[in-house]
This record gives structure tokens, C-alpha cells and sequence, in this order.
């Protein structure tokens, strides 16, 4: 019972430092609810095998360079990753847009961005590579929340909240509940301007070889531009890359284990 206390305690705090700028002792207490003795004490474990690093003049802490490694090492064999990454590119190449993969986590309930694929040399544009997909807003978010049981949801959406990001953000569950219908009616969703000014995305989900949503993924690119482009033309692109990955899924389930089985261990 220790070690599993111990264990859920360093999860605790490496899932803070994940999200967030560098912290110190005192704000990571406050984050995870622990101790200042017992984030000391785990830290110093931490920083010594490599898995968090200490700034010599602010004294806070960051993720170390051990932890890059193991999840870069982690994304690239995961099935979803694996199967979708080069359709992505060749879909990037041809819509000419960055476009997104999100893994979708259901013991969590929450979708990480995984892959991120410019479009063309001019797109400078960089998305944060294992950051959390709103439900509420983001493209990639919205196409599985449809997929979700309303009550799961609702639980996901009361810890998180519905914060606004501009002046177009849902920040109403009633408001998003039917949103949602409409994506369920059309099988993709849109983001207009509604996690950033000045840019919109368009997702779809991907299912795996049982009809199940297990993630997304999404082309973004600036409002000015997304204007000019065929929205359902678009959604027809994605669509299609989204049916190969599937059957790229499918191949992969049945060479190896189920890459869900493993994320969930």
C-alpha cells in the first residue's frame, strides 16, 4: 500500500510540472495537495534519475531530459501514432494546412495531441505536443466529445470548466450539449476562432477496427484563409485519411497488442 501511495504522489507531481512553467516547492504543494516534506523528499529522487531538473537561480523545477526521452520513445510506438502519422503527412501535403492527431485517453477522459504536421515551408505555426484538447472548444476535442455518454462528459467538463478563450468560446454545457447534436449530425466539427483569435480548425474522429473513437484529427489554419476554402471539401479530405487510419489501426491490432491495453497499463 506504501509503494502505490508513494507511486500516485510522483505521478502527482511530474503531471503538474507537465502542464505548467517551472514550479517551486511551495506552488507544487499547493497544486497536488502534498506535503512540502513529501515533494522534497520526492523531488530529490526525481532530479537524481533524471526525471525533473532544478533551475540553480530560481530553484524551481522542470521536466528533465529523461522524460522527453521516454515520451518520445512511448508516442512512436503507440499504434495510434504509428498509423496515422504517415497519412498525415501525405494529408498535409495535399490540403496544403497543418493538420493534428489527439489520442484520445478514456480512463481520463481527455485528448492529447500527439502529432503536429506543417503544410507548407511558410507555416511557422507550432502546437504543444502532449497538451490536454478541450472538449468545449477545440476541434479535436469536440468530435470525440461527441462521442462520449453525456454523464461522462458532464464529469470531464466539471473538472476542467468551459474557460473562454475569445469572444466565439461555448461556455455554456446546455449551449455545447447542442453543438455537439450538430456535430453528431455532420460527423465533423469546426473551431471558428473559438481557442484563438484569427484561427480556425476542422476535425473528424477516428475509430478503431470496433467502431470506437479513439482519437482525431484536425487541419488548422488562419480565419482569413479558411474562409476562402470548401469547408465540406475539406471535411471530405479529412474523413478519408481518417477511414485509412483506421485501416491501418486494424492491421496493427492484429500484429501486436491493442495499443488502448497498453495506455490503460
Amino acid at each position: 500500500m506504501k509503494q502505490v501511495t508513494t507511486v500516485t504522489k510522483v505521478c502527482r507531481i511530474i503531471d503538474e510540472l507537465a502542464r505548467c512553467e517551472p514550479l517551486g516547492v511551495s506552488e507544487l504543494s499547493r497544486k497536488t495537495a502534498l506535503l512540502p516534506s513529501d515533494i522534497h523528499r520526492l523531488l530529490a529522487a526525481l532530479r537524481e534519475t533524471g526525471y525533473v531538473e532544478q533551475d540553480p537561480d530560481t530553484k524551481k523545477y522542470e521536466m528533465g531530459v529523461h522524460v522527453l526521452r521516454i515520451g518520445l520513445e512511448a508516442c512512436q510506438q503507440n499504434h495510434l501514432y504509428e498509423s496515422a502519422h504517415p497519412e498525415l503527412v501525405d494529408l498535409a501535403r495535399r490540403i496544403r494546412a497543418r493538420v493534428h492527431l489527439g489520442a484520445f485517453d478514456g480512463s481520463r477522459t481527455k485528448v492529447f495531441l500527439v502529432d503536429d504536421i506543417p503544410g507548407t515551408e511558410e507555416d511557422q505555426s507550432k502546437a504543444r505536443l502532449g497538451g490536454v484538447e478541450p472538449f468545449h472548444c477545440s476541434a479535436l476535442g469536440k468530435v470525440v466529445a461527441a462521442s462520449i455518454e453525456t454523464e461522462v462528459l458532464n464529469q470531464a467538463i466539471e473538472k476542467t470548466g468551459m474557460p473562454r478563450g475569445t469572444s466565439r468560446t461555448i461556455t455554456d454545457p446546455e449551449a455545447l450539449g447542442r453543438h455537439l447534436d450538430e456535430v453528431r449530425a455532420h460527423g465533423y466539427a469546426v473551431d471558428r476562432e473559438e481557442c484563438f483569435d484569427g484561427l480556425c480548425c476542422l476535425g473528424v474522429p477516428v475509430r478503431d477496427a470496433d467502431g470506437e473513437v479513439v482519437g482525431s484529427i484536425s487541419t488548422s489554419m488562419s480565419a482569413v484563409r479558411f474562409k476562402t476554402r470548401n469547408e465540406f471539401v475539406l471535411a471530405e479530405e479529412l474523413c478519408a485519411a481518417s477511414a485509412r487510419i483506421s485501416v491501418a489501426l486494424a492491421r496493427s491490432r492484429r500484429a501486436g497488442p491493442d495499443w488502448r491495453r497498453r495506455l490503460r497499463d
